[in-house]
């Protein structure tokens, strides 16, 4: 007896999720450099210290040792202040990201295009309905009405 196909048996129904279910990343599945490749956060490069911090005059220019610490100072606090949160919070954030969507993939899959394609089975039925009722009781109508002013002439006549 041959297996039927399709069937939870066949090899190729087994395969379906097969290599895909376990998560090996590859050096080459993840840029270390380049880890914005869509440009979602270009408007964070655009914060600089010069964005933030301006002396407009030399008549309010602080010293020149002063304005380079404070460069260095600020570039570095705001480096360390990023690592040392993404460090603490980056794993959690992902945890918790990785599971709202999840249960919204699940909700679209399950939930959201079931009860859509519901509603569009059941308005299809409507729809019929209301195309029939249409044509028995409104397009007499609108004939008749249309048959009344088609035979309206109007004359245009300069007086003068």
């Amino acid at each position: 007896m041959s297996k039927a196909r399709g069937s939870l048996a066949d090899p190729a129904v087994m395969q379906v999720a097969g290599d895909q279910v376990g998560v090996e990343l590859e050096k080459s599945d993840i840029s270390l450099t380049k880890r914005d490749p869509k440009n979602i956060n270009q408007h964070l490069t655009a914060i600089q210290f010069e964005d933030i911090i301006a002396e407009p005059d030399p008549t309010v220019f602080s010293f020149d040792s002063v304005w380079t610490i404070s460069y260095k100072v600020f570039t570095t606090t705001k480096l360390w202040c990023y690592r040392i949160s993404s460090l603490i919070c980056a794993i959690p954030a992902a945890i918790c990201w990785g599971i709202e969507f999840a249960c919204l993939s699940f909700c679209t899959i399950w939930c959201w295009q079931p009860s859509i394609k519901a509603y569009e089975i059941s308005l299809w039925y409507t729809s019929r309905i209301y195309e029939v009722l249409l044509k028995a009781f409104m397009e007499p109508c609108f004939h008749a009405i249309g048959k009344m002013f088609s035979h309206i002439v109007v004359n245009v006549r300069q007086s003068g």
